[in-house]
């Protein structure tokens, strides 16, 4: 992270193929916003009222794909994208797909993944239960500040649109509502993991939410980003990430020839 942070963002072809494989995934359940944003603002607004209208088809349904959360982990705030919502059994699950090469998950693969779905499920439930409220999240957003462009107010008045959705704040208020309306967060998580190749399901794992877990890591990982310990390079034992970095033998070179 501290390379990216120093000397910008790559994709490597693994990634785009793993961006790929989600997108076929969310147009099947996804409803877009035909309106073109042409400001941050109109995209924001775009993000919400996708995530607005999934939520209904959640409720609905009970199946939704690509949902954006916002929270606060210890001060920070945090953004993730869950890959999946399901309704089962009265309570709300949180699915996390992952892409690989058709090996079998590692230990350490496993638990990197279990923490980063136990994240989400903590944050959906801060949303749920209002932890996180609107409030919280218009003053942590500015959202007040945030005007939409003429052209695109105008379109999503043309497709109908009530008036006092056309407005970030309006249709944050709209989000947070239905967010409340959803059953209690399940704490039992779902991994799944495909084949980069084909994209066929390789396995489904479930895992139990553990807070204290969650919070051990967090507290280490948070460590960082309020500059209380220095950034560290991968464990030997998962070195073989390596192979799929752009830093690899050139700005990173921990693990080179060894």
């Amino acid at each position: 992270m501290e390379l990216y942070m120093l000397y910008g963002m790559f994709s490597t072809p693994a990634m785009e193929k793993g961006k790929a494989i989600h997108y076929k995934m969310e147009v099947k359940e996804h409803v877009p916003l035909t309106v073109e944003p042409k400001t941050p603002s109109d995209r924001f607004y775009k993000t919400l009222y996708e995530n607005y209208v999934n939520l209904g088809i959640l409720l609905e349904k009970g199946k939704c794909r690509e949902i954006k959360i916002y929270g606060s982990i210890n001060g920070f705030k945090v953004v993730g994208q869950i890959d999946e919502l399901r309704i089962e059994g009265g309570k709300t699950m949180v699915v996390e797909d992952k892409t690989k090469n058709g090996e079998n998950s590692g230990n350490i693969r496993m638990l990197q993944d279990s923490l980063q779905v136990m994240l989400y499920r903590k944050v959906l439930d801060d949303l749920v239960c209002g932890s996180f409220s609107y409030d919280n999240f218009a003053n942590s957003y500015r959202i007040y500040d945030s005007k939409l462009s003429r052209e695109f107010y105008d379109g999503l008045k043309s497709q109908g649109m009530k008036e006092g959705s056309m407005t970030i704040d309006g249709i944050s208020k709209l989000l947070f509502e239905r967010l409340k309306s959803l059953p209690e967060v399940a704490e039992t998580l779902e991994l799944r993991y495909f084949d980069r190749k084909d994209n066929s399901l390789l396995s489904t794992i479930n895992i139990k939410y553990d807070n204290d877990y969650l919070n051990k890591e967090l507290k280490h990982l948070m460590g960082y980003w309020s500059g209380s310990r220095e950034a560290s390079p991968v464990p030997e034992a998962e070195k073989w990430k390596c192979k799929w970095c752009r830093f690899f033998g050139n700005k990173c070179t921990v693990w080179y020839n060894k």
